[in-house]
């Protein structure tokens, strides 16, 4: 006889689909005496008389909810990715963190892509339409069709110049307009920040030279605002705190702007307050006129 943990089974956060595979997956891994066996998406796919994809789709949710995990197996078709239950103890403690998770978080824009590689793909894609003068709607289309294909890769940064060739080479008005890249440009206010920015670098490193491309760094500045939702007011927050007595120890981490953008979260983690949600400058408090104009 089999059974499954209860812990498993009061789940909430299960799928109808990711509980129809749970018990077709214990049935066809354990056997008495031997270690679980691995299986593959197109034989529970069988078995369930159900689409792959979908069952693709749903396997991978599970890994990403920590109850299954997946190895590499060389056969003579190639490398195949297959599927087998984790162990109880963890099965266990991940059921304890889901009931104390109270935001819901997408781990799977892609099928193999989570979210923080997304936000650094989301960047890497407006950075290379700026470069090429192309719109940055090239990205949502990008998007919406990998999604739709339930599309793997394991380079998406190549995926996407591939694209854009792609996208060049056909009919489709890739060019972005004088006014659209008039828009994409960095506001007077991001350009001031990573000017401020670069003003505390050089205070504290006699070494450091000013960047010859000031634009490239306001546009880091930019990417935290318009892509990972962050304000001006949590930015400098950030770069106050890099450069107090308490940052110092991570200063070194962060030598330019993007590397700002790349740590941010963890950053924004020991200044920002979440009592009420957001911070917020006093009534009348221009935030640039904290800085101080140059």
């Amino acid at each position: 006889m089999i059974t499954l943990p209860i812990s498993l089974i009061d789940r909430e956060d299960l799928t109808l689909l990711e509980r129809a595979l749970l018990p077709l997956i214990v049935r066809h891994s354990f056997s008495w005496g031997e270690k679980s066996k691995p299986l593959s998406a197109s034989f529970l796919a069988q078995s369930l008389r159900h689409s792959t994809p979908e069952v693709v789709h749903a396997l991978d949710a599970l890994v990403a909810k920590k109850i299954l995990k997946t190895i590499r197996e060389k056969t003579a078709e190639g490398v195949m990715i297959l599927y087998v239950m984790e162990p109880i103890q963890t099965l266990q403690s991940s059921a304890v963190l889901v009931a104390n998770t109270t935001q819901y978080s997408d781990n799977n824009h892609y099928l193999n892509l989570s979210n923080e590689a997304f936000q650094e793909l989301h960047v890497y894609a407006l950075e290379a339409c700026d470069r090429e003068g192309l719109r940055r709607e090239l990205f949502d289309d990008f998007n919406l069709y990998h999604r739709s294909e339930n599309r793997r890769s394991f380079d998406w940064h190549a995926e996407f110049e591939r694209w854009i060739r792609r996208s060049l080479s056909s009919n489709v008005p890739a060019l972005a307009s004088a006014s659209q890249i008039e828009e994409s440009k960095p506001s007077s206010e991001q350009f001031e920040m990573a000017q401020y920015f670069i003003r505390r670098l050089a205070s504290v490193d006699p070494q450091f030279e000013e960047p010859f491309d000031v634009m490239s760094w306001a546009r880091q500045i930019q990417y935290l605002i318009q892509t990972d939702n962050y304000t001006l007011l949590d930015i400098k927050s950030g770069i106050d705190w890099l450069f107090s007595a308490k940052g110092d120890w991570f200063r070194p981490n962060v030598p330019d702007a993007f590397h700002l953008r790349k740590h941010f979260k963890r950053l924004i983690a020991h200044t920002r307050s979440f009592r009420d949600g957001a911070a917020k400058l006093p009534d009348g408090i221009n935030i640039f006129d904290i800085i101080g104009r140059k």
